[in-house]
């Protein structure tokens, strides 16, 4: 199946009108895209409260993690770190719609670093939460979860072992290499949701929806959530 249509399938699950949870990651990242496009200061308490919503919608305030713990001003320190003026290459850049964009890669582990520093003092933030902040706001990497893994590496090539230099570049090349198909996913998503989704979501969607697919969840049935660790 190709990458449009393995992104299709995993965008059925949110297109239509329904308030799902699916959206939440839509909600925030258009939120915080909206004060990147204009250059307005961004409003850190409603970025806060998105940020936190559309993290539980994907899993990261499950009784497990040390977010629970905390109201959503946990999140107003990753707002911070987000919008630090040295981040602005990464708002301004489809990340992955050019093989220079591997020039970005120091920045983007800079952005990792980031959120990983402001969560600090509440709890040791993993690799799947520090890639769900960066999906759900800048858009600049895919969340590492276990089916976007699973999905990963079964294409041929691909291996994820940590958030590294070396997983980054070859997020920025796989898109580079079938950005004309992620584009024709990119363009359909556009003109039914009236949205722009970065390659990067888009390749999350893709690998997601891969992995989800050769999961004991799909064969029995039971739907898969984005999120899932």
């Amino acid at each position: 199946m190709t990458i449009p249509a393995k992104v299709a399938a995993y965008y059925s699950k949110i297109a239509g009108d329904v308030p799902g949870r699916y959206r939440s990651w839509e909600h925030c990242f258009l939120f915080f895209r909206q004060f990147a496009a204009t250059g307005k200061p961004v409003d850190k308490q409603t970025a806060a409260l998105h940020l936190a919503v559309y993290l539980a919608s994907w899993g990261m305030y499950r009784g497990s993690t040390f977010l629970l713990q905390y109201d959503y001003t946990i999140q107003l320190a990753v707002v911070d770190a987000l919008t630090h003026p040295a981040l602005a290459p990464l708002w301004e850049t489809d990340v992955g719609g050019s093989p220079r964009d591997r020039e970005l890669v120091p920045l983007i582990l800079g952005a990792a670093s980031g959120v990983r520093d402001a969560y600090k003092p509440f709890g040791n933030a993993t690799d799947t939460l520090v890639t769900k902040v960066l999906l759900g706001t800048i858009g600049c990497l895919p969340a590492v979860d276990r089916f976007f893994i699973d999905g990963f590496r079964r294409t041929a090539g691909l291996k994820y072992f940590c958030l590294n230099e070396k997983f980054v570049s070859r997020a920025i090349d796989f898109c580079s290499e079938n950005l004309e198909e992620l584009r024709v996913a990119q363009a359909r998503i556009k003109s039914d949701a009236g949205a722009h989704y970065p390659l990067m979501k888009i390749i999350d969607m893709y690998f997601w929806q891969v992995g989800y697919e050769q999961s004991p969840e799909f064969d029995n049935s039971v739907e898969g959530v984005p999120g899932d660790p």
